[in-house]
Parts: structure tokens; sequence; C-alpha cells
């Protein structure tokens, strides 16, 4: 089928969603414009890893390479109490070249976001555009701003985050018709925050980590206290940062709240957790956030929703607006990346602009996309409750594999521990529910472990196995060259 020629999309939110999708449509010839409600773009956050899944199109699209240069290939995560004992790692690499081609980056979040907004024309963004009202008609969709000045297109796509505007507007119009389900009327979840930094360019005779030429993170956890350090050392010779777990102020309203307000007294109290633990690199962590400039300092709430609609009418949801990531693992961005190149390809054979075709290939992106982002959702919360401290009630996705019994045949000839291992995993799980259920045995006792389970006795192949789901979904841009495949040189 051929492209609408005089397509006109209108892309809400700034972001690295919105970025990626401008740029998708741009080498799709199809026209776009991006209003950010922002007067001015400053991304939050410091640090950013990206999936192997989405190199390939990032190769398409030209931009690959000069992310390189941005960027670390990630060698692993590696586990260690605050005395600086080690207690596990993970291995970043099973993924890498043998079966994908490439290998996980690690990068700073404004140099990306940076990076990308440079290849868009100045003429397709505007700053300072906070939408209020969205109006459809059988032709085209009319947007409207606070300043009141109007958008005309074919299409809407909310690319503005967990707090979307656009979602809100669209929820609006269903729950006023009662078509709106009620799990998409309940708020964000959220019982955990942290304080997030990336220190001025440092020493490399203090720090000789600076000087590696891939990424290795180090995650130091708290004695008898749900607070973790993250440290993940960048390109420019700087370090970014990460101090959070659970908070009370958040889990006494049942996850939701508000937690903690926001001032400078806020870092103080968060970091002074981690004033005694033992920095990996040398020195102490406190180092670390000292030199830290307070601009490069922000606060960040670790939300996470599934939402069931994606879609109404000629408005469509992609990255956080429909599905919000626990930011572990880097699967917000990733699964964002992905989401944007599905909608590029379907909106390129789009052949007529109307309310019946956006509906259908609004379908078809939810059906190609969902399951892949539930799972994606899923991994990263369970990383993080294994990280701070909590168990929960439902069955972790390693736990889920180990014990599957249709798995065991076959994985126990690739592996002879693996029997061992499930019978280990089966006993441990057994004892912890009971104990619990005995009220006997502390929350940390559980998550402890948990973590053993998983850091120590889980062999490579089957953390393989497990993320060969989310990595699973390869999509390619239709419309460009297939990826060379030329993966970072050594």
């Amino acid at each position: 089928m051929a492209r609408q020629a005089d397509l006109k999309v209108i892309i809400v939110g700034g972001g690295l969603a919105g970025l990626v999708m401008g740029i998708m449509l741009e080498q799709a010839g199809i026209d776009y414009h991006i209003l950010e409600q922002a007067s001015r773009l400053r991304p939050l956050g410091t640090s950013i890893s990206l999936h192997p899944v989405i190199m390939d199109v990032m190769d398409q699209l030209g931009l690959l390479q000069d992310m390189y240069r941005l960027s670390k290939p990630m060698r692993g995560i590696t586990v260690m109490s605050a005395s600086g004992r080690k207690m596990g790692r993970i291995d970043a690499r099973s993924n890498k070249r043998s079966r994908h081609g490439h290998q996980a980056m690690v990068m700073s979040r404004p140099d990306l976001h940076e990076f990308l907004l440079a290849k868009i024309p100045p003429q397709k963004l505007t700053t300072g555009k906070r939408v209020i009202d969205i109006s459809e008609s059988a032709t085209e969709v009319v947007v409207t701003c606070m300043d009141e000045t109007t958008y005309v297109g074919h299409l809407v796509i909310g690319a503005d985050g967990a707090y979307s505007a656009i979602r809100q507007l669209m929820y609006e119009k269903l729950k006023a018709n009662g078509e709106l389900p009620e799990s998409d009327k309940r708020p964000l979840y959220f019982d955990k925050q942290c304080v997030v930094g990336m220190t001025c360019s440092l020493d490399p005779k203090k720090y000789p980590v600076l000087q590696d030429e891939s990424c290795e993170v180090k995650v130091i956890l708290g004695k008898d206290q749900h607070t973790s350090m993250w440290i993940l050392p960048l390109t420019g010779n700087r370090m970014a940062w990460c101090v959070g777990g659970p908070d009370p102020h958040l889990q006494e309203e049942g996850g939701g709240g508000r937690g903690r307000d926001w001032y400078p007294e806020t870092v103080v109290e968060i970091c002074e957790d981690v004033r005694n633990f033992k920095c990996p690199f040398g020195g102490s962590v406190m180092d670390l956030i000292e030199a830290t400039p307070k601009g490069l300092v922000s606060k960040v709430l670790l939300e996470e929703k599934m939402y069931r609609t994606w879609y109404h009418g000629r408005v469509v949801l992609i990255g956080d607006a429909c599905h919000k990531i626990v930011p572990f693992f880097g699967q917000g961005a990733s699964q964002a990346i992905l989401d944007a190149a599905c909608l590029s390809n379907l909106l390129y054979d789009l052949p007529v602009a109307s309310v019946e075709n956006l509906t259908k290939i609004f379908q078809t992106y939810m059906d190609t996309r969902a399951e892949t982002a539930r799972i994606a959702s899923d991994s990263s919360r369970e990383f993080a409750d294994l990280i701070y401290d909590q168990v929960r009630k439902k069955t972790p996705m390693f736990w889920k594999h180990w014990s599957n019994p249709r798995h065991a045949p076959w994985l126990a000839m690739k592996n002879k521990r693996y029997l061992r291992a499930e019978k280990l995993t089966l006993f441990c799980s057994k004892f912890i529910l009971i104990r619990t259920k005995k009220k006997k045995i502390k929350q940390g006792f559980k998550a402890d472990v948990a973590r053993n389970i998983v850091l120590r006795f889980t062999p490579t192949w089957l953390l393989r196995m497990i993320t060969g789901t989310i990595n699973a979904d390869r999509p390619s841009l239709s419309f460009l060259p297939p990826a060379k495949g030329k993966a970072r040189s050594k």
C-alpha cells in the first residue's frame, strides 16, 4: 500500500520518545510537528542504559555510531554490601554479539537528549505549548494549547511521559462515555523514590576505572536498611549515581502518595543513608555526591503502571504514557523506542487517514507491543524488589522459569546443575512463604534468600532464556534499508 503523501502527525512531548518518533517520521517522509510543554528542554535523570534490542533500529536511522561515541558498553552489574563484600554479579554481555550483534550501552541521559534533539529540524519543534484540548472530526484533529494556539493534523501521538496530558484528555472522554476500564482510572503506583546525580569531570588518576572502555555497574546494598546506591562510570570521566529505595512516606499512603517534599535538605536526608558505604572505586561515596553540580541532581519517583487503553479515535500513546516501567535494566527507554518503530511502520503503510484505518493500525500496534512491554515491566519490577529488600506474593519471573515442569527436561540436559538449582529454589520459596504466614521471618530475610538464589545460583544460559522474550521483539524500519549489523569495535 502506498503511504498517504499529505499525512500530518502531531507529537506531544519533546522527551526521548517524542524525539525518536520525530526522527523516524522524518526519515519516512511523513510530516509532523512536536509540541513540548516546557519552555526550555531539560531532560531529567543523569544516566540511561539502552538494550541491544533497539540497536538495529538506531543503526537504520544512522544514529548508532555516534551513540557508540557517547556511551560505554555495559559489561555487567555487580551487587555489593555496604562493607564492600561482593554478593553476586549479572553478566550483561550474555545477550551480545552471538545472539543479537550488539551490546547494551550506558550513557549520559542529557547527552543522548541533546544528540537526538539536534536531529530534529528547529521549525518542527515548538516549546512552551501546554495542550489543554483535543477535538476530532471525520477528517482531522485539532490540538488547542493554553496560549490559545491551535495545531491541525490527522492524528496525535502522546509521547508526554508518565503524567501524560494527552492520556488524561483521552481518558476524560472515555470515562464520560463509560468506556474507560476501572484499572485505567486508578493512579500511578509508586512506593520508591531516589535522588540521582552526575559528577563533573573527575581525575582518572584518582579513579582509574574511568579509563575503562566498558562500564561495570556497581550496586551497593545497605545493611539492615532498604537504601541502595548505584554507581555507573560514564564517558567524559564522569560518574552517574543513584541513591534511593522504598519511601516510608509513600508506603504509609499505600503507594501513589506524594512522599517527601522536594527541598535541598531532601538530598542530604536521603544521601545520609549511604554515608558509611564503601566506594568500590576508591575514596568515599560522599566524594562523588559532593562532586556533583546542583543542577545535575534531581529527585525521581519510581512509578509503574501498565495501562489497558492505548488509543481512542485519532489519538494514540507511546512510551511512559501507556506503560510506565520502573527504571531498571533500561527497559523504559528501550520499550519507548520499540513503540515508535512499530507505529512508524504502520503509519508509513497507511493508505487513508480515516478513523477506521487509524483504529485498525492502533489496535495492531497495541497487539504487537503490549505483551513485550508487560514482560519488560515485570522483569524491571522484580529486579527492583530484589534490590530494595521487597519480595512480593507474586511468583518472580526467575522462579516461574525454574519451577515450570515444561522446561525441566531439556534444561536439565543442557545443564546438569539445573535440577539441584530447581529443588533448592522450590525449597527456599516454600520455606519463605510458610515462615511469612507465621510472621516469624522479617522481610529482609526473604529478600536476602531471593538475592542469593538469583545472583549466585542462576546460570548465564538461564538468564539468557529469561530475557529472551523481551529481546525477541526486534523490529526493523520497513521504509529504510536493513541495518548494516556493524557492532561496536573493540
